[in-house]
């Protein structure tokens, strides 16, 4: 099934992008409760660790056969 692999490489690559963004200082971060100009790393291991599992996700979607 390769649309369970591009949707899950797409997912991956949103997450890694927000993870990158929520790393980068003296911008501004949406849905934060601390300064949102400062850079949250709580947020970028939870957007990576969203990312590994839309892989695995999509590893596991794919290996799935059709009745």
């Amino acid at each position: 099934m390769k649309s369970a692999w591009l949707v899950g490489g797409a997912l991956a690559a949103i997450c890694v992008a927000l993870a990158v963004y929520y790393l980068i200082p003296n911008i501004y971060h949406p849905f934060t409760s601390s300064a949102p100009t400062n850079s949250h790393l709580k947020h970028a291991l939870v957007f990576l660790g969203l990312a590994v599992v839309s892989v695995v996700g999509a590893r596991f979607a794919a290996n799935t056969k059709r009745a």
